[in-house]
């Protein structure tokens, strides 16, 4: 289970030792922006750390995993950096083959946490999967307004 630190960029300060939640987890596009961040910044050791608490949280980000597969070449893990080369190449073959897992509810905490287009694509793929789905429409409706505003 991960613990997230009150440190790390994905927890909220004040909520230490907190399992993230929908309430204090950023996202993997928050996790991975601070990792870049501290990679630009060379503090690489705070990047593997950020990559390893979002990957705890969000296994299946193929990007995540390349990106410390990198970050621990930087940083002489070699062994660490194939095993996570590997993985992402594993989940790269996997999504290749497989259709991308699309919910509502997964489209609206995608909504609440900034990453805006993508949440508009998997409404969209609902949207064609169901038609007829009055909530979803209006949902898509709502997000268009929001989004002109």
């Amino acid at each position: 289970m991960l613990t997230a630190s009150a440190s790390a960029p994905n927890t909220r300060q004040g909520s230490a030792k907190s399992t993230p939640t929908p309430d204090n987890w950023f996202g993997v596009a928050g996790g991975m922006s601070a990792a870049k961040q501290a990679i630009a910044d060379s503090r690489f050791e705070k990047a593997e750390q950020i990559l390893t608490e979002m990957l705890e949280f969000a296994p299946s980000e193929t990007a995540g995993w390349k990106l410390l597969a990198r970050v621990q070449r930087k940083l002489g893990h070699i062994e660490a950096g194939i095993a996570s080369a590997e993985r992402a190449l594993q989940l790269q073959n996997a999504n290749a083959t497989m259709e991308p897992p699309v919910s509502a509810t997964l489209a609206r905490l995608l909504w609440k946490q900034g990453e805006r287009n993508q949440a508009h694509e998997m409404l969209d793929i609902l949207i064609a999967r169901q038609p007829e789905d009055h909530a979803l429409v209006m949902l898509k409706h709502a997000w268009n307004q929001e989004s002109d505003s």
